[in-house]
């Protein structure tokens, strides 16, 4: 877009100078790594050192959730070989680019411009995670690219155009599908099936690409950690529970995200639903998952992406083209945004706000569980937790970063040399322990047999602890299947083949895709039924 030497074109210029300054300085402070993105960053590690895309050297697992943030992150790493102040780096940059291609694709006006601006500036959901070294910023800049295709693309390739970058979204996170899926199908539809095949077939070509690869060499068509988030022991009903207390954490210490999220609805609504109903079927589809999985312990983590989609719909809204419509809603979204009762997203950052010193307290992890200050409900907010230790502007030039008891710990287990050992939290420690250590993720993110087994009852949401089956360990140690059950130690001994076999042996390519398809279940099923009877 041009800018023009007339007075509302240099207003719009500066409004967006103002709005991109403000942001940057908001990532600054608000910077930080999770101990989560240190587990994709010690398979990135193994990579760029030659062993595999790998947690543990002795196997093939995928251990991270986001095949291509991972490979973004990898090649940088590559490079820098510093994964800390890479992946801040990588999440300011994109969380701009995401904002700089919303200004100039979807809300190319200065009004509707505005209204999305405030929406993520007020957002703690948005701020939180543009950092944090997880795949949110890259899935915020795949998001806006997937709309403005869905609202500019006429022509014939909008089929094609629309399935490669929803296709970029779900390799980036699978849960996605449910965002852009609805859009995609109605596409389809209304194309018809005849003229959509092929151009769709050509878009998906990466996401196919990647399960073919994903299947010869992780013997899997998921990550892990779907196995292990997903074959939880909770109902329906305790999952829906949890899910309202994640969504009701959002509505109380992140009060401008989800009235963004009913915004969209409501003025998509207004124009009867005649182009963007898609839109807000995925939207919709993306928070009822949230109960149907029991929501997570990351406060506002499953929501950034949401934000991030709805503001792209407001703006792009006729509704909020002049100052009418859109300064009260612009005030609306930055009022409920500072009524946050601690750390407002615009006031967020180093330090403290004069808005929280009244439940101000610290112990040796920093701020102290104090109401809904970091923990309630098993629903932690993750950035204030690690705040202290992680955050980019917490330390001096030459400190430890991050400055966690993890980072302590994978040192020591480095130092004592190979050896297999359980870990509850397994990031810091995991990355900084190196290669020779095996370490088995009680949780069962990085542990193949692990998560292909139900968790411990009432364990925390997101963290869903693991029973150790007998010998499990000692098989590990010795390389040598010594898992007392037999139906598990038959299903074990072939999943150890098509993870850890050859990796171009035909025969082991065989038993990965017969693995990957289910065709071993039966035994880990029938020691499920004997080992969980009565539970």
């Amino acid at each position: 877009m041009q800018i023009s030497s007339s007075g509302s074109d240099r207003r719009f210029l500066i409004a967006t100078v103002v709005v991109f300054a403000l942001l940057t300085i908001q990532l600054l402070r608000t910077a930080w790594v999770s101990d989560d993105a240190y587990i994709t960053f010690r398979v990135s590690d193994n990579v760029v050192n030659g062993l595999g895309a790998v947690w543990n050297t002795s196997e093939r697992v995928q251990g991270y959730t986001h095949p291509l943030w991972f490979g973004v992150f990898t090649a940088f790493y590559a490079l820098t070989r510093d994964a800390y102040y890479t992946c801040i780096a990588l999440g300011i940059v994109l969380t701009l680019g995401a904002c700089a291609f919303l200004r100039r694709r979807i809300a190319d006006q200065p009004w509707p411009f505005l209204v999305a601006a405030a929406a993520l500036l007020s957002s703690k959901a948005f701020l939180d995670f543009s950092t944090s070294g997880l795949e949110n910023p890259l899935s915020h800049l795949l998001i806006l690219m997937f709309l403005w295709c869905w609202w500019r693309c006429a022509d014939e390739r909008r089929t094609l155009r629309l399935s490669l970058i929803a296709s970029l979204c779900v390799l980036n996170r699978i849960d996605l599908v449910l965002l852009v899926g609805p859009a995609i199908l109605v596409d389809v539809m209304r194309r018809g099936w005849r003229e959509s095949w092929r151009p769709l077939l050509v878009g998906l070509t990466p996401l196919i690409a990647w399960e073919m690869f994903s299947v010869w060499y992780y013997a899997s068509l998921v990550p892990n950690t779907a196995f292990a988030k997903l074959n939880i022991s909770m109902d329906l009903e305790e999952a829906v529970r949890r899910g309202y207390w994640y969504v009701r954490r959002t509505a109380l210490a992140d009060p401008a995200t989800l009235p963004v999220m009913l915004a969209a609805v409501a003025i998509t609504a207004h124009s009867h639903w005649k182009r963007d109903w898609p839109l807000i079927g995925g939207l919709l589809a993306s928070v009822l998952y949230l109960f149907w999985i029991g929501g997570d312990f990351m406060a506002g983590r499953f929501f950034s992406v949401p934000l991030v989609w709805s503001a792209a719909i407001v703006a792009a809204s006729p509704v909020v083209r002049t100052r009418r419509a859109a300064a009260p809603l612009i005030a609306g979204i930055v009022v409920a945004g500072l009524l946050a009762p601690w750390e407002p997203a615009l006031l967020s950052g180093y330090g403290y706000t004069p808005f929280d010193n009244f439940i101000r307290g610290r112990d040796d992890r920093g701020p102290r569980d104090n109401g809904l200050l970091i923990t309630q409900h098993e629903i932690t907010d993750t950035r204030r937790y690690y705040f202290e230790g992680n955050a980019l502007l917490k330390g001096k030039l030459g400190d430890l970063r991050p400055d966690n008891p993890g980072v302590g710990d994978g040192l020591e287990l480095r130092a004592r040399g190979r050896q297999v050992v359980t870990r509850y939290a397994i990031g810091f420690t995991g990355y900084f322990a190196g290669p020779d250590v095996h370490i088995v993720d009680v949780l069962a993110l990085t542990d193949p047999l692990l998560a292909r087994l139900p968790s411990i009852p009432g364990s925390r949401v997101g963290h869903y602890q693991r029973d150790i089956p007998a010998g499990y360990l000692e098989s590990l140690q010795s390389g040598r299947n010594v898992i007392v059950d037999a139906d598990l130690a038959e299903y074990y001994g072939r999943m150890q083949f098509a993870m850890a076999g050859p990796l171009f042996d035909a025969r082991r390519s065989m038993t990965a895709v017969a693995f990957a398809f289910g065709r071993f279940d039966a035994a880990r099923k029938r020691y499920i039924r004997k080992t969980w009877a009565g539970r």
